[in-house]
């Protein structure tokens, strides 16, 4: 599935991108400030498709810096493309719009020591100004502590070893979204160790307005219960409970011992502190507009999982 690993080489960074030249000329920058010597890793971008020249003019002389291009598919497929061309035994992938702490490689090495998967730690880069979507985003999302208690973790910011990645064939690509859960969980199911990585940390951008939040939980929502549905299991939003005002949402955080209003604790870690308006402008779309976007998002992705069925 990859190419023959180089001796010098200890971990391989995989990026994907699509039209995200401004988000990789942070990225790149704080890959060069890497405690870890350059010469122990290499970084390969995975390029889906880009048609804004986002890859242009990026390949290093000294083949540090790498790009594997392809048609538009999907993250997943980029990430595939890109660990196939890569050539060290550790795969630390990273997300194009992310930006790692200087130790961020060393330390995610130093962790998968004793761990099959490591998950590194994400902070949220807060916006100018603040909105009660910044709030809905950061609350739903990127608690590497919490996803790695059950058995999951995103692609912003983990470590594996490349026979484990080649062992469970890549990422699931034929589908364009949630692939990083389902590569996680497989992992896991198959008996590998998950581990929360705090030390080795990355910051991802909050969003600040309803649309984009909006739609990444449409898009989310609807492709994990495609997955779910083309298994031919059912997929939480399609249960009666849910659809019940209130009751999956006070289920679902009590589940993962969350506050039932706006996750203070975890907002205060990534330096907000809610005021009581914003709470209580939250509160109707955390348990009404939210829930019901992702119950129809995964009525929508049960039917095209049956199409695929």
């Amino acid at each position: 599935m990859s190419s023959a690993t180089t001796p010098d080489l200890r971990v391989s960074v995989i990026v994907p991108v699509r039209n995200g030249r401004s988000h990789l000329d942070r990225l790149i920058p704080a890959l060069e400030a890497q405690t870890l010597p350059r010469d122990r890793f290499e970084v390969v971008i995975g390029d889906d498709g880009s048609s804004d020249g986002s890859t242009d003019d990026l390949t290093s002389g000294d083949g540090w810096l790498r790009v594997a291009r392809g048609a538009p598919r999907n993250s997943y497929a980029a990430r595939n493309r890109a660990v196939h061309e890569s050539r060290a035994p550790v795969l630390a992938f990273c997300d194009a719009d992310c930006v790692p702490e200087p130790e961020w490689l060393e330390r995610g090495l130093k962790a998968l020591e004793s761990t099959d998967l490591a998950a590194g730690r994400i902070r949220f880069i807060l916006p100018r100004r603040r909105t009660v979507w910044t709030l809905l985003d950061m609350d739903g999302s990127k608690d590497h502590e919490r996803q790695a208690k059950h058995g999951t973790a995103e692609t912003a910011n983990l470590f594996l070893r490349r026979d484990l990645f080649e062992r469970m064939d890549g990422f699931d690509d034929s589908l364009p979204e949630h692939g990083d859960f389902d590569f996680v969980q497989r992992c896991v199911a198959a008996g590998a160790r998950l581990t929360y990585a705090p030390e080795a940390m990355v910051w991802h951008p909050a969003r600040e307005q309803a649309k984009p939040f909006l739609r990444a939980v449409w898009i989310y929502c609807r492709w994990y219960a495609a997955r779910e549905s083309r298994a031919g299991r059912l997929p939480e939003g399609l249960k009666l409970r849910n659809w019940v005002p209130l009751v999956q949402p006070i289920r679902a955080r009590r589940r993962y011992g969350r506050s039932l209003g706006p996750d203070r604790m975890w907002l205060a870690e990534n330096g907000v502190r809610p005021t009581a308006w914003q709470v209580a402008a939250a509160l109707p779309l955390m348990y009404l507009l939210v829930p019901y976007l992702r119950g129809a998002a995964e009525l929508q992705g049960w039917w095209d999982g049956r199409r695929l069925r």
